[in-house]
């Protein structure tokens, strides 16, 4: 039998909601969805978890809520090219939903300066 996490509440979207548009300088628009996952890596039981989904510059992010106060975030580019936060899980949401933003950020902007200032020649 599949066992399954509570919502998150309104006042945890709200947070998330709040610190997602206070970094982007605009309202982005949040997803509620729930998503099987595997929370236990020596257990094969999948587990119904609640998910706070959004998208921003070309990047999808998603919390996911594994517990009571536990959390774990990722974002991607394509679904094939996921990354995970430095920090497994987390059990305050706004110290999650920052990390995720933090991140992603620090990997566009090296992202960035990795080929600045290169030609094409410096690329091969």
């Amino acid at each position: 039998m599949m066992q399954s996490i509570t919502d998150f509440s309104d006042e945890q979207v709200n947070a998330v909601q709040a610190l997602v548009n206070n970094h982007y300088g605009e309202k982005i628009e949040l997803h509620l969805g729930d998503s099987e996952v595997q929370i236990d890596p020596k257990n094969d039981e999948l587990v119904a978890c609640p998910v706070i989904f959004w998208n921003a510059r070309e990047c999808n992010f998603v919390i996911i809520k594994t517990g009571g106060d536990r959390y774990h975030a990722q974002y991607f580019y394509t679904p094939h090219d996921q990354v995970n936060t430095r920090q497994a899980f987390f059990t305050v949401i706004e110290d999650c939903a920052s990390a995720v933003l933090r991140e992603q950020s620090d990997c566009e902007r090296e992202s960035e300066g990795a080929t600045e200032g290169a030609s094409g020649t410096d690329l091969d």
